[in-house]
C-alpha cells in the first residue's frame, strides 16, 4: 500500500522532532561546566551499564575526540573503584595499542561527582568488523588484529595488570585496522586477591567480572584468581569469534555458561574442583556428571569462503592451547605471540618502552581502600591528573596543555594537537622489521579499508568508544 502525501510530509516533521529530543538529551548528559570552552558535544555513540560517551570537538585543535561520562561516579563504592582503576590504568599509559587518555576533568551531580575521560575517538569495534557482514574476515586481517592484541597485552601483563573484562566490543579499530584495547574498569594487579568463600563473594564474581562468553573459568567457577591467565582465555575466545562470526561459548547465564565449557572443553579435574571456592558452584558442576570433551574441530568447525578456502590448523591449535581449563597450562602472552599462527611476526623485534612502574603501584591499592577513601581517592586523582601533561603517543606539531593550563587560556593558538595516527606510521614507529613480511602484511590492512567501508562494516553509524 502507498503511503498518502499526508503521511509523507508527516515523517519529516516526525524526524526533526526525533533529531531535536537527541539533541536534548546531548545536552543533558554531556554538561561539560568550565570545560564547555574547551570541548562541544556532537552526538552520543554508546552507552552501557557504567557510563555514556559522546562524540565532541577539542575546540583549540577542532579535532575529533570520544569523551566518556561517568554519571555519580562516587555514589557507589563499585562505580568509585571502577572509576579509580580506569583513571590510574590510563593515567600512565602510552602505547600504540592502548586507548589514550587526553584529558580529564569533574563535576558535581546531584548523586556524587561526574567523572569525564576524554578519549581518542575510533571509527568502531572488533565487534563490528566480525559482525557487521555476512563474510568472514580474512586470515590476514585476523593475524594482524590478534597481533596488535597481543601487543597491547604484552605491555600490560609485563606490569602484571589483568584487563579481565576482554572482548570485541572493548578492542576498538579504526579503518586503517589500528586496534586499541579500551575500557578498563575492571582492570586489577594480579595476585593480590583474598579469597572468600561466602555467597556475597560468589555473587560478585559470577555477576560482574568479565561478559560471560569471554569469562575465565577461575572467575566463572570462582577459583583463586591468580594471573594474567585470565585474559588469555579471552583472547582465545576472541580468536576464535573472528574465525566464527559467532561466540564460541555463547552461555547467556552463569549456569549455562558452566554447562557449555564442562560439556564441550571436559569435565574440571579433581585438583581444579578443589580450588572452587564457591560451594554451590561446586555442587552444580558435580551435579553436571562427567564429560570428555569435545574434539577442536567441533568447538570450531572451519567455516569455507571465498577469502579462506583452505582451513588454518595452527589458528585452532593457538586457540586450543589459549583455553585450557587449568590456567596453570594456558598459554601466555609470549608463547601466544611466538606460535606458528603468528608466524609473519616472527622476525619482528619490539622496541616499545615498559609499562610505568608507577601504574602497578597504584593498582596494588585500589582493592583495598574503603568506601570513603575511595571517593577521595577519585577526586585527589582527578585533581593530579588534570594538572599533568598528557604526551600524544605519536610525535605531535606542538605541547599539550593539561585541562587546569587550558581552563586559563584556551585560544587555539595553545595547544596544537597530535598528527592523526596511522597504522603504517605510528606503529611501525616503534616496531623494527628484519624482512618485508611485516609490512606486506600491513600494506594489505591498509588496503582492507576500501574492502570495510564497500560492506559498512565501519560507517558513521556504528562508530563507538567502548564502555
Amino acid at each position: 500500500m502507498r503511503s498518502s502525501s499526508g503521511e509523507k510530509a508527516a515523517k519529516p516533521a516526525f524526524n526533526r522532532i526525533l533529531d531535536d529530543l537527541a539533541r536534548r538529551q546531548l545536552l543533558h548528559d554531556f554538561q561539560f561546566g568550565a570545560a564547555r570552552e574547551l570541548y562541544e558535544a556532537r552526538r552520543n555513540v554508546g552507552a552501557g551499564a557504567f557510563g555514556i560517551v559522546c562524540e565532541a570537538v577539542d575546540r583549540s585543535t577542532e579535532e575529533p575526540v570520544a569523551i566518556k561520562k561517568i554519571g555519580h561516579a562516587s555514589a557507589t563504592p563499585t562505580l568509585a573503584r571502577r572509576t579509580l582503576r580506569e583513571i590510574r590504568v590510563l593515567r600512565y599509559i602510552r602505547h600504540e595499542n592502548i586507548i589514550r587518555l587526553r584529558d580529564i576533568f569533574r563535576i558535581p551531580g546531584s548523586l556524587g561527582i561526574n567523572v569525564y575521560m576524554v578519549m581518542d575517538l575510533m571509527e568502531g569495534s572488533l565487534h563490528h568488523v566480525i559482525h557487521g557482514t555476512n563474510d568472514y574476515l580474512e586470515y590476514d586481517l585476523v593475524i594482524f588484529f590478534l597481533y596488535q592484541l597481543l601487543r597491547g597485552l604484552k605491555y600490560l601483563h609485563a606490569a602484571g595488570i589483568a584487563h579481565r573484562d576482554l572482548k570485541p566490543s572493548n578492542l576498538l579499530v579504526n579503518s586503517d585496522c589500528h586496534l586499541r584495547i579500551a575500557d578498563f574498569g575492571m582492570a586489577k594487579l594480579a595476585l593480590n586477591d583474598r579469597l572468600e568463600n561466602s555467597e556475597e563473594h560468589c555473587f560478585y564474581m559470577t555477576q560482574h567480572v568479565a561478559t560471560l562468553p569471554y569469562r575465565a573459568p577461575e572467575l566463572l567457577f570462582v577459583m583463586p584468581e591468580h594471573s594474567t591467565a585470565v585474559d588469555m582465555w579471552a583472547v582465545g575466545c576472541i580468536l576464535a569469534e573472528m574465525l566464527l562470526r559467532r561466540e564460541v561459548f555463547p552461555g547467556r547465564s552463569v549456569s549455562a555458561q558452566i554447562k557449555i565449557l564442562v560439556t564441550q572443553i571436559g569435565s574440571p579435574s579433581q585438583k581444579l574442583k578443589d580450588l572452587i571456592c564457591c560451594d554451590r558452584t561446586k555442587r552444580y558442576i558435580d551435579n553436571l556428571g562427567e564429560h570428555a570433551g569435545w574434539s577442536w574441530d567441533e568447538i570450531v568447525p572451519f567455516e569455507y569462503c571465498e577469502s579462506r578456502p583452505e582451513p588454518n590448523p595452527d589458528a585452532v591449535d593457538l586457540i586450543s592451547k589459549l583455553i585450557k581449563m587449568d590456567s596453570t597450562e594456558r598459554y601466555d602472552v609470549l608463547e601466544a605471540l611466538y606460535h606458528p599462527f603468528l608466524k609473519q611476526f616472527h622476525s619482528t623485534r619490539i622496541t616499545e618502552g615498559a609499562c610505568p612502574f608507577k601504574v602497578k603501584m597504584d593498582m596494588a591499592d585500589v582493592e583495598h581502600l574503603t568506601n570513603e577513601q575511595l571517593i577521595d581517592a577519585v577526586i585527589a586523582d582527578i585533581r593530579s591528573a588534570a594538572d599533568e601533561d598528557y604526551p600524544a603517543s605519536t610525535p605531535t606539531n606542538g605541547p599539550h596543555k593539561s585541562f587546569s593550563e587550558r581552563k586559563r587560556t584556551t585560544t587555539p593558538s595553545d595547544r596544537t594537537g597530535p598528527a592523526s595516527s596511522s597504522l603504517n606510521s605510528s606503529l611501525h614507529s616503534e616496531v623494527t622489521s628484519t624482512d618485508s613480511r611485516e609490512s606486506s602484511l600491513s600494506d594489505h590492512a591498509s588496503n582492507y579499508v576500501s574492502y570495510l567501508n564497500d560492506r559498512h562494516r565501519l560507517d558513521e553509524k556504528t562508530q563507538i568508544t567502548a564502555l
